[in-house]
């Protein structure tokens, strides 16, 4: 895997207030943190920049050049991975986030994406390909991570099923997803509906059951409702 670069600049000061002063000038606070430095080093990044770090794949689940700028005018590198970040949904924007560190010599745990390669002969046989994973989590050393894992899906007939246990991995790489689960299969299009309905029918009933109890906490304690 390609290693990505990304310049963040460090921050002396902590706090919620300090977080707040850093989100109204653009800036979204963060840290990065590793068992190999003593200390955590307090950062921030241009909102803007961030967003358009995490909207490609590759960088979000990638193992990153993290370059540090800090008030002196001096530059700490470090490699690491983004452990985490908190996004919110309602305001849509990121409130913060978490670079760990890592080691060219340190296994690591990443997130990859699949990618299926070639068309299905089960489709001119008027199936339908249904994709049911599309990333998976796997273990190795920085230098041995891949930036994908392809899957040839050409050879799949009509009700043929590709699970992970019929995939190949790069070599050094361990996966941690469960073998059982199923990639894709190629199903009659009744079957494609009638999965697409069960899902559909999930959501509704969670909906349900979510105003329900927002219903319920609505209702003040000791009001009984009126006929």
């Amino acid at each position: 895997m390609e290693r990505i670069k990304l310049q963040v600049e460090k921050r002396d000061k902590s706090g919620k207030e300090e977080s707040k002063k850093l989100r109204k000038t653009g800036y979204v606070p963060g840290v990065f943190y590793s068992p190999h430095d003593k200390n955590n080093i307090l950062l921030k990044l241009p909102e803007k920049e961030l967003f358009r770090f995490l909207s490609n794949k590759k960088h979000a689940h990638g193992i990153i050049d993290l370059e540090i700028k800090t008030n002196e005018n001096q530059e700490i590198t470090r490699l690491a991975v983004i452990k985490d970040f908190q996004y919110d949904s309602l305001q849509k924007r990121i409130n913060h986030f978490d670079f760990y560190g890592v080691t060219m010599e340190e296994k690591v745990t990443l997130t990859v994406p699949l990618i299926l390669e070639g068309e299905p002969k089960g489709i001119k046989e008027g199936g339908i390909l249904d994709i049911s994973l599309r990333e998976v989590e796997v273990e190795c050393l920085p230098g041995d991570a891949p930036e994908a894992i392809t899957i040839d899906i050409s050879e799949m007939g009509f009700n043929d099923v590709i699970t992970l246990q019929d995939i190949t991995l790069p070599k050094g790489v361990k996966l941690l997803t469960d073998v059982d689960r199923t990639v894709a299969s190629v199903v009659a299009p009744t079957k494609a509906e009638e999965v697409v309905t069960e899902k559909v029918a999930e959501e509704v009933t969670e909906g349900e059951v979510e105003a329900k109890a927002k219903t319920k906490e609505a209702k003040v304690p000791g009001q009984e409702e009126k006929a």
